[in-house]
């Protein structure tokens, strides 16, 4: 299937938008590289979901969930429908992530102190999308994505709440027991953080119970508080799992206080119960809002047109052309990767250091360059070999540096 993606490399959508990488690709979703529409180009994402004859109501969801605009989530611009090599398409455009926590899980697990920043701000964003009425139904470490210097949530997949599960979708060992029969609800997003959650600490999913194949077997070896809550995201029973509210004040424990009987009765009343999935949306807005940076995007995305989303191209193009103020005044650098991985992941276990060797522009080509070359790392002051083929441009502001001689 990937191949029929493979053919739309090098086409253009729209006369805007070239296709010029596929990133990855499903039975029923492609992902490309692509670059935005104006004089300052940066690279962005573009996905393409097969439509068929639903292509209104995918471009309606699409646009629906454009409109969700949270420091955690990776905001989205709604596309709209469209067709490329015979095929009936819904296209999106969102920023261009340059890396997803499934790649860093297959080198090392999480720190239990950065598992628990890492849970705070998922639930934080879960807690925001439960609140509009959608649930995420695509909770997994490779939909957590690295932008510039920040985790993001990716929103493409959202669903309204209490509606079937599209049948195009394959199942994984993410999706909850009930997810074949079930209406979507914030319960399945639980049992999905839930699994996140033991791959985070252990690098792999939980496996399933030889006894019961939909009560998952979870390492005793998880550190408190991340064991009990992982038991209480993978219950079977979806009424029985704890909510986005009970994991945060599991989480993060309100501190005791002595004080006047009243206020003591007050606290109890205040203690969290297990509570039915109906429920979940009402309680997901109580969750302790994560202490990040608030992204550029989401300032763009409240500026999003309110215009209904039609099934025509000129009017996908005009909303497009509208945020294109979205992705001005980019820098860009050429750098490499350092290699000395295990000192700088002391630092950020989620990025790898970028040592810059020279500004450029978003058009000019990687410098010809004559065999390995030698660069000495800005922070640990290593120095390292790398091959003209490890040079990268990136987007995004890096500290004052010296150029490489090579680059002069």
């Amino acid at each position: 299937m990937t191949d029929d993606w493979k053919k739309l490399e090098g086409q253009v959508v729209n006369d805007k938008l070239p296709l010029q990488k596929l990133l990855g690709g499903t039975s029923y979703s492609a992902v490309f590289q692509t670059q935005s529409p104006n004089p300052q180009a940066k690279n962005i994402a573009i996905k393409f979901i097969r439509s068929g004859a639903n292509a209104d109501s995918q471009a309606s969801l699409l646009y629906r969930a454009s409109k969700l605009s949270h420091p955690n989530l990776l905001g989205l611009m709604p596309g709209g429908p469209c067709q490329l090599a015979g095929m009936d398409l819904v296209y999106l455009v969102m920023k261009y992530a340059e890396e997803d926590l499934g790649g860093v899980l297959r080198d090392h697990p999480l720190t239990a102190e950065k598992t628990r920043e890492l849970l705070g701000l998922l639930l934080d964003a879960l807690g925001h999308i439960h609140s509009k009425g959608f649930v995420h139904s695509h909770i997994k470490p490779s939909n957590i994505l690295s932008v510039g210097n920040q985790l993001k949530l990716s929103s493409d997949a959202v669903l309204p709440l209490g509606e079937p599960r599209p049948a195009y979708r394959p199942l994984d060992v993410y999706d909850a027991p009930e997810a074949t029969s079930a209406l979507v609800a914030a319960s399945s997003d639980v049992w999905s953080l839930g699994v996140t959650l033991v791959e985070l600490l252990t690098q792999h999913p939980p496996v399933s119970s030889p006894e019961n194949q939909s009560d998952p077997v979870i390492p005793s070896t998880i550190p408190q508080p991340f064991l009990d809550i992982a038991r209480q995201c993978l219950r079977p029973d979806p009424l029985h799992r704890w909510t986005t509210a009970q994991i945060a004040d599991c989480l993060n424990p309100a501190p005791v206080q002595l004080a006047t009987p009243d206020a003591a009765g007050s606290a109890r009343s205040s203690t969290p119960t297990p509570t039915a999935a109906s429920d979940v949306t009402a309680n997901a807005g109580k969750t302790a809002p994560a202490q990040v940076a608030a992204p550029e995007i989401s300032g763009a995305a409240g500026k999003t047109a309110p215009s209904p989303i039609a099934a025509r191209q000129p009017a996908a193009a005009k909303a497009m052309q509208a945020e294109s103020e979205m992705w001005q005044d980019i820098h860009y650098t050429w750098i490499v990767l350092c290699k000395n991985y295990l000192f700088h992941m002391r630092q950020n276990l989620f990025f790898r250091h970028r040592i810059p060797l020279a500004y450029t522009d978003p058009f000019s080509p990687v410098p010809d360059l004559e065999g390995p070359f030698k660069v000495q790392c800005d922070d640990c002051g290593k120095t390292y070999v790398y091959k003209p083929s490890n040079v990268m441009r990136y987007e995004g502001e890096v500290p004052k540096f010296t150029t490489h001689p090579l680059f002069w």
